[in-house]
């Protein structure tokens, strides 16, 4: 297992292509400005890519590439024909959250970060051809083999390979169009996928979260970028714990919905062009739905307080005020009840959906692990379980906080914004364990590194704050002492910008170079490799089991069944061997001929009742993997004390082929 990363590229570009052109597409014809189209593309982009799938089913068609293409342009074709074919469309104003000259200076810093962070990410990925070995893994690899296999690549479709009815399958579906695009192998196609995912469109959608929370001057939107390494949350976390992929790809999106929301309830850009913001409102919603639901709902967390407040506010300034003042009561303007309304539909819809994405105790095992004071100190300096934090983040975070606390009006946005996500981590983290204690973090599973992961969504933002804060002190400072030495007179803007541009530049590579130097930022992402890195014995596949999979097909006829044991990784026969597997998950609900397949399966030989669980009409083979197993399961709980102990010599069981201590076996008793 071995290559070079340049190898990837094809499927960098590809991830890039997709991501960006079908929203860009659709936003623009949207009469959305070019910079925030780029920037808010990538969840646009996968609604699309899940509208397509749903056509395709309709069709009874094949999904593939083509399908995505002729969606974009037909989704294109409508929004065109309704902004610029209709008086409503063309009365419709551009919409902007990002500004040409901001777009640039963000990118300037984010290419300055990548220089010193990239390497960083590969080392922890190890090499092109790896795998991450985690539990979910197998899944989500099989479940992008799936849709390339069968063409079926709608929500539902997915789902039926866990025999339920909706799994949100925007990862997996994006990751069989990089594939194919890229003409790349499974694991290389997912680590381009990865890596524009967490070094492309989560910075992006950060951009526009941190221009709408703070909207920092010109150096410290330079900053921003290696800024966003430099905390030990998103997507350090989740790289080093689970690779939960389809949730790193939800929370990068999130912050673009979040953005989004936030720009329409401060500007109230809503009642000014309601077709426009709720169709854009939608498309990123869906798009980061599809991802991640939970990820989904932890951007609307972002917003909720800002919602509230912003309702406060308005009630206070139509109806409460003139009251006080001791004046009648006057009319209010239907425009703003209408307005009122809305907020108030807001907050209620976010908060009943917050309290309804409650999984049962059964999904979500994870206990409390720490106290409340460092829970809230971790939610304050920008902290994520325990792990080491950069002391430029804990000094950051402070003076953020800090100016937010002691600021008026919009510097207070950062504080607000920072309450939803703080309150579901420390709930996670720190609460007893009671039921309002699922209420609030239930819907990350009480998950303590996914609500660590999303509060670094608010954390940078706060930390942008601070570095705004000192940049402002520094700036007065500096007008303060050049009006004594010149007088009155001040810098050209054009020499200003420069200048701003320059410290920026500075600034941003002194921090990128800190943080991609620092021993505990090396050590976290060393530790992460080891969920790429194939042991003698690992987690999910070992070198041998690899090498069966490839070879496998040379013994193993196209249409035959293959039996694995799913808690050896035997699932992952179906993405790396192309044959069909009898489980490709380890916790797909099984019928009652399949628990007792699963628990006589060496007896198949003398007990014909084995054999009800398989198929009939192809040719069955046994695949044993190595005497490994996720999450150290052990069989007699999870029922597959059958797969134990079958050799050569078990009646009905013939040896075909082995690598190692992997062997593969010819079923003949059925």
């Amino acid at each position: 297992m071995s290559g070079m990363w340049t190898e990837v590229i094809p499927g960098v570009l590809a991830a890039l292509a997709l991501f960006v052109v079908p929203g860009l597409a659709v936003l623009l014809c949207t009469r959305v400005a070019v910079p925030t189209a780029l920037v808010a593309a990538p969840p646009v982009s996968l609604a699309v890519i899940a509208a397509s799938t749903m056509v395709a089913r309709v069709t009874g068609a094949h999904w593939g590439p083509l399908w995505v293409l002729g969606t974009a342009l037909a989704v294109t074709a409508v929004c065109a024909l309704w902004s610029w074919a209709t008086p409503w469309g063309r009365r419709m104003p551009r919409w902007s959250l990002l500004s040409g000259p901001a777009a640039v200076q963000y990118l300037i810093g984010q290419v300055i970060a990548l220089i010193f962070m990239v390497p960083l990410f590969l080392k922890a990925f190890v090499e092109p051809t790896t795998i991450a070995q985690r539990f979910d893994n197998a899944l989500h690899l099989n479940a992008i083999e799936a849709v390339r296999r069968t063409g079926e690549a709608t929500p539902f479709d997915t789902a039926e390979l866990l025999r339920g009815f909706l799994y949100p399958n925007g990862w997996h579906t994006a990751g069989a169009l990089v594939q194919d695009l890229g003409g790349l192998d499974l694991p290389q196609s997912v680590h381009a996928l990865a890596l524009v995912t967490m070094l492309g469109v989560w910075p992006m959608g950060m951009w526009l979260l941190i221009e709408v929370l703070v909207k920092p001057s010109v150096a410290v939107r330079l900053i921003a970028g290696p800024l966003m390494f430099a905390f030990p949350g998103f997507p350090l976390v989740l790289l080093d714990w689970g690779l939960v992929y389809p949730t790193i790809l939800g929370l990068a999106l999130a912050p673009a919905l979040a953005a989004v929301l936030l720009h329409t309830v401060l500007r109230r850009t809503l009642l000014d062009s309601p077709v426009q913001i709720l169709l854009i409102i939608a498309l990123t919603g869906i798009g980061v739905g599809i991802a991640h639901p939970g990820s989904a709902l932890a951007g609307l967390i972002i917003v909720l307080p800002v919602a509230i407040a912003a309702l406060i506010r308005h009630l206070d300034r139509t109806v409460l005020r003139p009251s006080r003042s001791g004046r009648e009561v006057r009319r209010i303007p239907r425009g703003d009840l209408v307005w009122a309304g809305l907020l108030a539909a807001l907050s209620l819809a976010i908060a009943a959906v917050w309290l309804l994405m409650t999984p049962s105790t059964a999904t979500a095992p994870w206990s409390t692990f720490q106290s409340t004071p460092q829970a809230l100190g971790e939610v304050a300096f920008g902290g994520a379980m325990g792990r080491p934090t950069l002391m430029i983040a804990v000094v950051l975070c402070g003076l953020g906080l800090l100016s937010a606390f002691l600021g008026r009006g919009r510097d207070r946005l950062v504080l607000l914004a920072l309450a939803g996500p703080g309150i579901v981590y420390w709930a996670s983290a720190a609460a007893p364990e009671e039921a309002w204690r699922d209420l609030l973090a239930g819907f990350f599973y009480r998950d303590n590194f996914r609500t660590a992961a999303a509060l670094t969504l608010v954390s940078v933002p706060v930390a942008v704050k601070g570095v705004e804060t000192l940049a402002r002190g520094v700036g007065a400072l500096v007008t303060v002492v050049a009006r004594r030495r010149r007088g009155d007179s001040s810098p050209r803007p054009v020499i200003s910008a420069v200048v701003a541009l320059l410290v920026g530049a500075l600034a941003a590579t002194g921090l990128a170079s800190h943080v991609s130097q620092d021993p505990k930022v090396q050590a976290q992402y060393e530790h992460a490799s080891e969920a790429y890195r194939t042991w003698a014995i690992s987690d999910l596949v070992s070198g041998d089991e690899f090498r069966m999979f490839e070879e496998l097909p040379e013994f193993v006829p196209e249409d035959a069944y293959v039996i694995a044991d799913p808690w050896e990784g035997g699932g992952l026969t179906y993405a790396f061997s192309d044959r069909e597997v009898n489980r490709m998950y380890m916790t797909v609900r099984r019928t009652p001929e399949e628990r007792y397949l699963d628990s006589h399966l060496k007896d198949i030989g003398t007990d014909p009742q084995v054999c009800e669980a398989l198929p009939t009409d192809q040719p069955l083979y046994y695949l044993d993997l190595e005497e490994h197993r996720l999450g150290k399961d052990d069989p007699e709980v999870s029922g597959y004390l059958g797969y134990q102990d079958i050799s050569e010599d078990t009646d009905g069981f013939d040896l075909v082929h082995e690598v190692g201590e992997v062997r593969l076996y010819e079923v003949d008793a059925c």
